[in-house]
C-alpha cells in the first residue's frame, strides 16, 4: 500500500465519531482479510517454501499439506534443532521471498 493511501485512511477513520461506524469499518477490513486468505489458499501448492507472519515474528517453512482453512507447515526449530508441524490460516501465510528459495 502506498503511504499517501494508508495516512488517508488513518485520517479517514480518526474522524469517524460512532462506534457503530467503527464496527461497520472493522467488519469490512474483517472480510477483505478473507477474501485475500481465500485468494492465497488457491495460489499455495504442496512443498512450497513459505513465511508464517504472527506474533510480530515471521517464520519460514514449508507447505506439507493444505486443508479447508488452514495450511500444515514444518518449520525447523533451532531451539530444539527439530521440525515442528504448524497448523496456519491462510491470512497469516505469505509466499517466501525468491532470494530466500
Amino acid at each position: 500500500m502506498r503511504k499517501d493511501t494508508k495516512n488517508d485512511l488513518i485520517v479517514l477513520i480518526n474522524t469517524l465519531d460512532s462506534i457503530d461506524d467503527l464496527n461497520e469499518v472493522k467488519e469490512m477490513i474483517f472480510e477483505r482479510r478473507d477474501s485475500l486468505a481465500r485468494k492465497t489458499k488457491f495460489k499455495l501448492i504442496v512443498g512450497e517454501k513459505v513465511e508464517i507472519v504472527g506474533s510480530g515474528k515471521i517464520e519460514s517453512g514449508k507447505i506439507i499439506k493444505i486443508n479447508r482453512t488452514r495450511a500444515v507447515v514444518d518449520c525447523y526449530d533451532k531451539n530444539r534443532e527439530c521440525m515442528i508441524h504448524y497448523t496456519v490460516p491462510f491470512s497469516m501465510i505469505r509466499r517466501a521471498n525468491a532470494e530466500n528459495n
